[in-house]
């Protein structure tokens, strides 16, 4: 009887570190998950940047050696925001289901001005 008891007790005890590997297994996933998160905000921050100052350049270049295309930085603006938006969402819901944050564009050239 003791041996079966042992036996049960054994078989309970490995159920039980299962689990437990297994919600470890989750938990870390999780947080390598927002850590990814976390880092691709801190990515979207250098995109900002870089895209600023690229429309300093593009501002201070000689009207008559610019493109016939412009980049279109406040549409980029915007779908980095959209982007921002929805990370912060999803990391820090403020319900259970997620939202629709908008679309972005994907589309940043717009025509030259005619005029100058």
């Amino acid at each position: 009887m003791k041996l079966h008891t042992n036996i049960q007790v054994l078989k309970l005890s490995i159920g039980i570190t299962q689990i437990m590997l297994i919600c470890m297994v989750s938990v870390s996933a999780i947080a390598s998950e927002l850590d990814e998160l976390a880092t691709t905000l801190r990515l979207l921050d250098q995109v900002q940047l870089s895209l600023d100052r690229a429309r300093t350049v593009a501002a201070q270049s000689d009207p008559n050696n610019r493109r016939r295309y412009l980049f279109d930085y406040k549409k980029a603006n915007e779908d980095l925001n959209t982007m921002r938006a929805g990370i912060d969402r999803y990391t820090q819901p403020s319900r259970a289901q997620p939202l629709d944050y908008g679309k972005v564009s994907g589309d940043y050239t717009r025509g030259r001005p005619l005029w100058r």
